[in-house]
């Protein structure tokens, strides 16, 4: 029996090849970007969920001014495995330094971690060679992850084999791990024990109990509480802290949650990924649902001989469940090969260096079951209903291939999924305009400085005579202010989208005590004039002042002179927490957007950074960025004049603040698919509804023919309906695309507004493709002979 069901299943849907094809391509597609949606919510939703005993693993978080983060006092982390019994063990995962690692010629440097011995005790990072148990005992060893590895010493196992670090230091390869989980919230690629930071001046001097720059992690005992335990650090805080942090909280945050305590807002973005997930599925469910009651009009006479013979309503039922299995898996079969070779590609390239999408199936089982799962109960509810249809039907009628008029329920069922179908048409073109505005708004919005005809040249690269170094620089700089093309230049530690996370909180000096919380950078000679960054009071650093090298003098930007209550601010001194240094203030900066528009500009103070000398960026201003090239490639030559281990590197300022927006641009990416995936699936449900429309009015078209009706107004006729059914759709979705729309803008500190006309524009889109859509099968219908029409039944 399967065998003649399978052997008709392929002939009808042979026969109805055009339908066919639509139903595959759309389920395909749809079944694709449900798979990938899918992937990246299941390995987001179980980040670090590969280590052992994850449910015990917390890090150490910081709360001061009603603000947590992620980072604590370094030796915190010696003093709770003292104290506190229900502690098992803990470590720190420390950045500081990315030293220079050579083996056999070659010579690599790649992002560094500092760990304590215990770190292989708390995490559960797989080693492919060594021992975890004594990996990082010695002060001289050094961990690798395997592709490093592999870069140094090929396919062969380093451990025991010697390693140099930073030309100098002599280290032995102790251990070599595997690749990373894509979906670990540390990553890393070398690692030191943190018995080696001690040899840093700079890390002794910040590693006391005031400066929160130390990330701790520590595993609980079994039977620990882990809020019992906070309520413990409250005494650990007055007894340990300096005296000027006695303010700050001490929490327990779980591992598991890091990524979400983190980035609040990406637990909405995959609410988000599931919901799109759904909309597609029901999309693609109801189009093929369509279609197949579409194209089963044309079996009334199979069914229902088979009906007089005698078949009972599985049988019909089996026959229609084996014709949309084939299509449903056969489609299931092409999404796996789309969204492995194209789709993840796709995916990765937008997350830019982020968590990438890789197919694991000892992991990803449970996301291809549930995507089986799906498929098997879209094949049952699309042959279901096909099958149950015309198994209603009259049967003294339909042995004549009658096709009568549904009742009232399947019009209400039709009419539904037309509705649910355009409704989230409207949804994602809405969403995707909005976006796109969202992204041209903050792409040339005021950032408060000026970032075109920027040249930002990369200028810390490792030099190995920084002396002889800074002396040609300073040959390159007098050039630069000869050159007839270059307006003004600074060297900073910082430019706009990558100022440093620190900050301090600042007291005016002989006042009542009020702190303000500043981020605080390093600022550089001719920042403000090269960046175009207006004053609204006082001056900039200068190099011709002798006193800006000796007096400590600071900028603050306008958020920070209004944080402190002054209607002036230039003369004013201030004072950092655990310092005693005496800061005065030389000038306000108007208010600019140094991050993203994401981010709400914080108050900001920037200290003298000493004179123009090779620091991390030097910023040339042109008359005009087309003069760049031959400024480009003179810098070239001269810096490869200077001895350095890292390459020559330049970024133009205008696209390093559109990098800023690659996150916002992957989901308006990711909409613009699904936004076409959906009017596309739309469109063919809607394809399949008014050819089975104009199937069951065939004679009535022809009377109307007859009687001198118009090919306009029977096309109107037969368009009318579903034009109102469209419209109806876009009315629903309006409201609901506001409200989403307004929550997930809510995230960003300046926003484009919602303009009605993004509404507007998104339902008549809906209604325009849908007329184009249906006037095709409605005025080849009103074209059809009467004769022929009026034989029909």
């Amino acid at each position: 029996m399967l065998r003649n069901y399978l052997k008709i299943a392929v002939r009808s849907l042979w026969k109805n090849r055009l339908f066919t094809t639509i139903n595959i391509v759309g389920l395909s597609t749809g079944l694709a970007s449900v798979i990938i949606l899918l992937l990246f919510v299941q390995k987001s939703f179980t980040f670090d969920g590969f280590h052992r005993d994850i449910d015990r693993l917390y890090f150490v978080q910081t709360k001061s001014d009603d603000k947590a983060y992620g980072q604590t006092v370094y030796p915190l982390l010696g003093q709770l495995l003292k104290e506190y019994p229900e502690i098992e063990t803990g470590t720190h995962i420390q950045t500081w330094s990315y030293p220079w690692i050579t083996a056999n010629g070659k010579n690599v440097q790649e992002s560094t971690v500092y760990a304590d011995s215990t770190f292989f005790d708390v995490f559960s990072f797989p080693l492919k060679y060594g021992d975890a148990a004594t990996a990082l005992k010695t002060k001289q060893s050094v961990v690798l992850v395997d592709k490093v590895a592999q870069n140094l010493f090929g396919n062969t196992n380093p451990v025991g084999k010697a390693v140099t670090l930073d030309d100098t230091l002599q280290y032995t390869v102790t251990g070599v791990l595997k690749e990373l989980p894509a979906n670990s919230s540390t990553q890393f690629d070398v690692l030191l024990p943190a018995a080696n930071l001690y040899d840093f001046p700079g890390f002794k001097e910040n590693a006391d109990w005031y400066n929160t720059f130390a990330q701790i992690f520590v595993k609980l005992r079994p039977d620990a509480d882990p809020r019992k335990l906070e309520a413990k650090f409250p005494a650990l805080v007055k007894t340990h802290f300096h005296r000027e942090a006695q303010n700050r909280q001490i929490l327990l945050a779980p591992v598991k949650d890091r990524v979400f305590i983190d980035e609040p807002n990406f637990k909405n973005i995959l609410y988000g990924a599931i919901t799109i997930a759904a909309f597609i599925l029901l999309i693609t469910s109801i189009n093929l649902i369509n279609l197949s009651m579409a194209s089963s009009l044309m079996r009334i006479k199979e069914v229902s001989v088979k009906r007089v013979i005698g078949s009972a309503t599985r049988q019909i039922l089996a026959q229609f469940w084996v014709e949309a299995g084939l299509v449903v898996f056969l489609s299931l079969g092409l999404s796996l090969l789309f969204a492995f070779y194209v789709l993840v590609p796709q995916f990765n390239e937008f997350r830019q260096g982020r968590m990438q999408l890789t197919i694991d199936p000892a992991t990803d089982y449970p996301t291809f079951l549930r995507v089986f799962g799906i498929a098997l109960l879209v094949t049952l509810v699309a042959g279901t209903y096909p099958a149950y249809q015309l198994n209603k039907l009259n049967l003294t009628n339909s042995l004549k291939g009658k096709l009568q008029s549904n009742p009232r329920g399947n019009r209400m069922t039709q009419n539904s999924l037309i509705v649910v179908q355009f409704a989230i048409a409207v949804l994602f073109i809405i969403g995707t305009i909005a976006v796109r505005q969202q992204i041209s708004f903050m792409k040339s919005a005021d950032l408060g400085f000026n970032k075109d005809n920027l040249l930002v040249v990369s200028t810390n690269l490792d030099y190995k005579d920084p002396k002889t170094a800074n002396s040609q620089f300073t040959g390159i700089i007098d050039r630069l202010r000869k050159n007839p093309h270059v307006t003004s230049l600074a060297s900073s530690a910082v430019i706009p989208t990558r100022y440093w996370s620190n900050y301090n909180d600042y007291e005016p000096v002989g006042t009542a005590r009020k702190f303000v919380n500043l981020r605080h950078v390093a600022g550089g000679i001719g920042y403000t004039q090269t960046f175009g960054i207006r004053l609204v009071e006082g001056r900039d650093f200068s190099e011709t002042i002798a006193s800006d090298a000796t007096s400590k003098p600071v900028l603050i930007n306008e958020s920070a002179k209004k944080a402190f209550g002054w209607t002036t601010a230039v003369g004013k001194q201030i004072q950092g927490r655990n310092s005693s240094e005496v800061l005065t203030v030389i000038g306000v900066m108007k208010d600019f957007h140094y991050q993203s528009l994401k981010d709400k500009i914080e108050p900001l103070l920037h200290w003298y950074g000493g004179k123009m000398d090779l620091k991390d960026y030097l910023t040339i201003r042109l008359d005009d960025v087309r003069n760049s090239p031959a400024i480009v490639a003179e810098l070239e030559a001269a810096f490869k004049q200077i001895p350095a281990k890292r390459p020559f590197k330049y970024v133009y300022m205008s696209d390093e603040v559109d990098k800023t927006y690659i996150g916002t641009e992957g989901v308006w990416k990711m909409i613009n698919f699904t936004a076409i995936l959906a009017i596309l699936t739309a469109c063919a449900g809607i394809f399949g509804l008014i050819t089975l429309a104009a199937r069951q009015r065939t004679k009535e078209i022809g009377i109307r023919k007859v009687l001198g009706a118009s090919v306009v107004s029977i096309t109107v006729m037969l368009c009318r309906h579903f034009l109102w059914l469209v419209a109806l759709a876009a009315l629903i979705a309006i409201p609901i695309a506001y409200w989403g729309l307004d929550k997930y803008l809510s995230a960003y500190a300046y926003r484009a507004p919602l303009s009605p006309w993004i509404f507007i524009i998104g339902g008549i889109a809906a209604l325009l493709i849908a007329l184009l859509t249906i006037s095709y099968q409605t005025i080849r219908a009103a074209l059809i002979n009467p004769v022929r029409s009026l034989k029909s039944e």
